[in-house]
């Protein structure tokens, strides 16, 4: 087997065709390789010829159901770029043979209760083998992840290591489609992952190794910060798994900061005081809320009457069967997704407000703001970005990456993702100091 550097493993489903285009194109293609991981060698060459990638991209035939077929295909790269959902179900196979070959990994996986799975099973020899396993690496989760460690990031460098966050609130206002993917991985959750593990994953800092502060009780409608006409945010059918992965960097950083220099076998002063300034602080607390399109998002009515609404779908589909049969006949299929002029329609304006709890009255805004379908197009540059960031820039990475482990986003890259999401010329991202008694307001980015 030819080794490369990166291994896209479900190259030629709905999301993982994006991401093989978009890494055949990229500014720094020559300095990769990669291989196609696919069951079916047939597609797989379609997918080459469809694309004009020639033999320097191998395929790799794997047997997903087969641990010492994927441990054989893992051992040959360095990247693992994981698209075979549902995760629950195909993704911890993968997983383990990247923690036991000490690989860096990224998926897609927004299901909490698959990652708190791979973290209690993986989470110590990953970090004893040195690999770094990134997950949620797209729209889910990371706007909400990398929002957050962008607002300490702005709020700590006006006021210094000391600040803390307190309530900090990320507002969506999205234009997206729906691939037979993503909505395979909605019906596993429902049908066949246990109950329990739903719900014990949706708890409060479930995926977290520290407790913080109790998370704001969901709300119908709730006034987006500083907004002239005012606006209104409701229930957001992601926001438990984002909420999951930002309280993992939350509690992450915590223990890094805490305990770094006994891992270390030495104390640094210097090295102490950076990992402060990734802490959050003991007030910090999140939620997430779904903005609706102009006029509507005006309406505290309508963000009440949609959010009943989607919580009213969701509930059907988890209880009522007939209703899933229903709705399978409509939506898309394996392999079907949004066609290219709809995703080049989309976007994503995703606004975090954090407040400072230790200085009363400053409140930071940071906004990811991008061109073309979050859930696919953008998931593409986000993901493979992601990707490259822990191939390429290593001696770049976050102190919070050296020591392996199941991460997140914003744990495993932090700025470094950052700047080569602003690079790609679609995404892009801003920060600053909206009002404050103790410093004056200023742009960060």
């Amino acid at each position: 087997m030819v080794a490369s550097d990166i291994l896209v493993l479900g190259a030629t489903g709905f999301t993982g065709r994006l991401i093989t285009r978009y890494l055949h194109n990229h500014p720094q293609r020559t300095s990769f390789t990669f291989a196609l991981g696919v069951r079916s060698k047939s597609k797989g060459e379609e997918l080459k010829r469809s694309l004009g990638i020639d033999d320097s991209v191998t395929l790799v035939q794997v047997d997903f159901s087969s641990y010492d077929n994927i441990e054989a295909a893992v051992k040959d790269t360095k990247v693992v770029i994981n698209l075979v959902g549902p995760y629950w179900t195909w993704g911890a196979d993968v997983v383990r043979a990247c923690a036991v070959h000490g690989k860096r990994y990224v998926d897609l996986a927004g299901e909490p209760h698959f990652i708190k799975k791979i973290a209690d099973r993986y989470d110590h020899l990953a970090t004893t083998r040195g690999a770094i396993i990134v997950n949620t690496c797209g729209f889910d989760s990371i706007p909400a992840d990398i929002l957050v460690f962008l607002s300490n990031k702005t709020l700590k460098n006006a006021l210094g290591s000391s600040a803390q966050l307190g309530l900090s609130q990320t507002f969506y206002d999205v234009r997206g489609g729906l691939s037979g993917g993503t909505f395979a991985t909605m019906m596993n959750d429902i049908e066949v992952v246990p109950r329990l593990r739903i719900i014990e994953s949706s708890r409060d800092y479930a995926l977290s190794h520290v407790r913080g502060h109790p998370s704001p009780r969901p709300q119908l409608s709730t006034p987006v910060p500083f907004s002239s006409p005012s606006l209104y945010g409701t229930f957001f059918p992601m926001a438990s798994a984002n909420r999951a992965i930002v309280h993992r960097t939350f509690g992450l950083n915590a223990l890094t900061a805490s305990y770094a220099h006994i891992l270390s076998g030495m104390k640094d002063a210097k090295r102490d005081a950076e990992l402060q300034l990734l802490t959050y602080g003991p007030e910090f607390r999140y939620a997430e809320y779904f903005v609706l399109p102009a006029p509507y998002g005006r309406s505290r009515l309508a963000a009440i009457l949609v959010g009943m609404l989607l919580q009213l779908y969701l509930g059907l589909m988890f209880s009522v069967t007939p209703v899933r049969w229903l709705v399978k006949r409509f939506l898309p299929k394996s392999g079907e997704g949004p066609s290219e002029s709809a995703m080049a329609k989309g976007y994503m304006n995703v606004t975090n407000y954090t407040q400072c709890s230790s200085a009363p009255g400053t409140v930071v805004k940071s906004v990811m703001r991008g061109d073309g379908d979050p859930g696919y197009l953008l998931t593409a540059s986000m993901i493979a970005e992601s990707a490259l960031g822990l191939l390429l820039d290593d001696a770049s990475l976050p102190s919070s990456a050296r020591l392996g482990g199941v991460l997140t986003p914003a744990t495993a890259l932090g700025d470094v993702l950052i700047r080569r999401l602003e690079a790609t010329g679609t995404i892009r991202f801003e920060s600053e100091i909206l009002s404050s008694g103790a410093v004056e307001s200023k742009k960060q980015r």
